[in-house]
């Protein structure tokens, strides 16, 4: 799959710093640009068209949701994460009803933000799919109870992530959470958290290389029996 670009609108350079930041701690994601109003925002989208867009509401001239509306009556339009302190009942459902992929309240906390990011990025894969299990599926909308299944996953760990995980530890001898993080497209923070889970649970094994240089690694592989 290519890069997923992402354009950011936000007046407040120090929170665009920080989306940038995130965005480009996810190896899928690629930053194509900053604007900082709606005029840009819609000149920025013509010319570059992104395949998403973390939009801020409140901008100097205008609505971030005055601008999804306005998008969604285009044939190509990207998808948006609106980024907001707004609380209010009438701009949630206006998100809601304009196909919103994601609401995240300032101020904004990394983890959730990086979450939301994950989230949508395995949505851009389940595109390739034929059919989804209901983890899957309630992985997609935002929920995290797997109940209907039986199979209760921690938190940060869905199905979709995990399933790649697995698939990667039966096509490979051994790997770093690093290597892993270019593999599957997802951070290094993410890809450690999924094969500590994985070792947690049976499916892989863990060894400390010290080597000649910097500080020792951690390498994974499947682990025999399962």
């Amino acid at each position: 799959m290519e890069r997923i670009n992402t354009l950011i609108v936000e007046d407040d350079l120090n929170i665009a710093r920080l989306n940038s930041f995130c965005v480009e701690q996810m190896f899928r994601f690629k930053e194509v640009g900053i604007a900082s109003n709606t005029e840009e925002a819609r000149n920025m989208i013509n010319i570059l068209k992104p395949d998403l867009v973390l939009l801020d509401n409140y901008l100097p001239d205008g609505l971030g949701i005055d601008l999804v509306k306005e998008l969604g009556s285009k044939d190509e339009k990207p998808d948006i994460i609106l980024i907001t302190a707004a609380r209010d009942v009438e701009t949630i459902q206006a998100a809601m009803r304009n196909g919103v992929f994601d609401y995240v309240i300032k101020p904004i906390a990394y983890s959730r933000l990086q979450e939301s990011l994950q989230r949508y990025l395995d949505f851009k894969l389940a595109k390739g799919e034929t059919t989804l299990t209901q983890n899957a599926i309630d992985n997609l909308f935002g929920h995290t109870s797997h109940s209907n299944t039986g199979k209760e996953y921690p938190k940060g760990i869905d199905p979709i992530s995990l399933e790649k995980v697995r698939q990667a530890l039966d096509n490979s001898e051994t790997f770093s959470a690093t290597q892993l993080s270019q593999l599957i497209g997802v951070s290094r923070t993410t890809a450690r958290r999924y094969l500590e889970y994985s070792v947690s649970v049976g499916m892989a094994t863990v060894a400390v290389s010290h080597g000649q240089v910097g500080r020792p690694e951690r390498l994974y592989k499947k682990a025999r029996r399962q």
